[in-house]
């Protein structure tokens, strides 16, 4: 409400009236003396209530704001004196909006939150706990690097491992021989991959020749790629031929690089064969499947790969050696002695396998005599040594191996076999003839020459090869 119409009258007005002393600037009772009551109609002691004066006075209501021109809104005429005008209604407003922005009002909870009560288990129950958790861990860890492996073949033996497909193998039945061969370990996930990788089949029927060390995928593309219309040739590998001999025939009939099938043979691959756990690991081996690429006629596909090729003949080697097992061990003979000795009476009469027992009868009285005869003195096994080790390098290692091979200069037999024989030399060395023979000669027609003592070998060189 707005007062300023309501303010004390100048001097000569009427109205109340207060007479300020001098030095005071309050019109208010001196300390100590009462306030007069309000409505009392009596003046401090001293002094005189004025007698108001009967005058009319417009009072004004703000009801709003006043401007500079005056009093605005609601205004009312009173008589000084009287009772104090009630103030005019308040005025009705419209209803108030919603306010979007505004917080929600938080609602009245009838109900006390109870804190939740805190479990403090004992360090028995935490120690379980972690250790259940490092062991699902680890298991997890584990599983998925086995997972891993097996599908990308990272750390897997190098073996070499044939299987048959049929024509109606389903994925799942390939999956099944791959596993039972021990290719793979999870046919499942080998089955999962195929389907993925759409690889379901058909599958060449027939023969395969795979690895450990390939993965799914290669394993896939080994088995269910069909391969166009390949041409085949027939080779034949003599008695007597060399690993070298053999690669290179190879190489001349379009089958395999020559140099492939070197580096594969010497690879030391384990192809499955129970053969292969009698072979010799000694460091003065030269080539591991030299006498063991059994001498036979084959059909090959051209440009086939050099671990087939050596599978074939290896399964070859395999079904001849089984029929030889029980006299081998009548005559106290390792396999890798027996094809050690048939190659050295294979290199000697190769061509002659009426000679190869007699052959075999000195090589058989030699060793049964160290004392007198350490040394075979094979000429065969020296040019082993100076044409196919040496050949390869002159470096400390084949100068080693040539020794190992070289019967000039090691005792008894050599490291290992210095070609691959056939049947025959291998049933002459299990079954020689009994002689009192320790020389022979052969000429270049030849004939053999047999003796029993020095004077008797060096009358036949002079008789027969000079």
């Amino acid at each position: 409400m707005d007062n300023r119409e309501n303010r004390l009258p100048e001097d000569g007005g009427a109205g109340f009236q207060f007479d300020l002393e001098e030095g005071t600037d309050s019109f208010y009772p001196e300390d100590g003396e009462p306030f007069p009551e309000e409505g009392s109609g009596e003046a401090p002691e001293g002094e005189e209530l004025p007698v108001p004066v009967e005058e009319e006075r417009t009072i004004a209501f703000d009801a709003g704001h006043t401007g500079s021109a005056g009093p605005s809104g609601l205004t009312r005429t009173v008589a000084i004196g009287s009772e104090p005008p009630s103030p005019p209604p308040a005025e009705e407003l419209p209803p108030e909006e919603p306010d979007d922005q505004a917080m929600p009002r938080r609602r009245r909870r009838f109900f006390r939150r109870i804190p939740k009560r805190v479990y403090h288990r004992g360090w028995g129950t935490s120690f379980a706990y972690t250790a259940v958790t490092l062991v699902v861990c680890v298991f997890i860890a584990v599983m998925f690097l086995r997972v891993f492996n097996d599908v990308l073949a990272f750390i897997t033996d190098n073996r070499a491992v044939t299987i048959s497909i049929d024509e109606d193998d389903t994925v799942d039945d390939v999956a099944g021989k791959l596993k039972d061969a021990g290719l793979i370990k999870y046919s499942w996930l080998f089955s999962y991959v195929a389907k993925f990788e759409g690889s379901t089949g058909p599958y060449q029927e027939g023969e395969h020749t795979l690895n450990d060390n390939m993965n799914y995928m290669q394993l896939l593309s080994e088995i269910a790629v069909q391969p166009a219309a390949r041409e085949t040739v027939w080779v034949t590998f003599t008695e007597g031929m060399t690993l070298n001999q053999i690669a290179a025939l190879l190489e001349e009939n379009d089958v395999c690089d020559a140099d492939d099938f070197k580096e594969e043979a010497r690879s030391g691959a384990d192809y499955g064969y129970d053969f292969e756990a009698e072979m010799s690991t000694s460091s003065d081996i030269f080539y591991p499947l030299e006498g063991y690429l059994f001498p036979d006629t084959y059909e090959f596909y051209t440009n086939e790969s050099p671990a087939t090729v050596i599978s074939r003949m290896l399964q070859n080697f395999q079904n001849k050696i089984d029929t030889v097992q029980d006299r081998m061990a009548e005559m106290g003979l390792t396999q890798h002695q027996t094809i050690t000795l048939a190659s050295l009476i294979q290199a000697e009469a190769s061509g002659d396998p009426a000679n190869m027992a007699v052959v075999s009868s000195v090589y058989w009285n030699r060793l049964n005599d160290p004392e007198n005869f350490p040394m075979l003195q094979c000429d065969p096994t020296r040019n082993y040594a100076n044409s196919t080790i040496l050949m390869s390098g002159h470096t400390a290692a084949n100068e080693r191996k040539a020794a190992a091979y070289d019967t000039y200069q090691c005792t008894g037999l050599p490291a290992g076999p210095i070609c691959n024989p056939g049947m025959d030399a291998i049933n002459a060395a299990l079954s020689p003839e009994t002689t009192a023979y320790y020389y022979f000669i052969s000429d270049d027609n030849g004939n053999f020459y047999f003796s029993e003592t020095l004077a008797e070998h060096e009358a036949n060189i002079a008789n027969y090869l000079d």
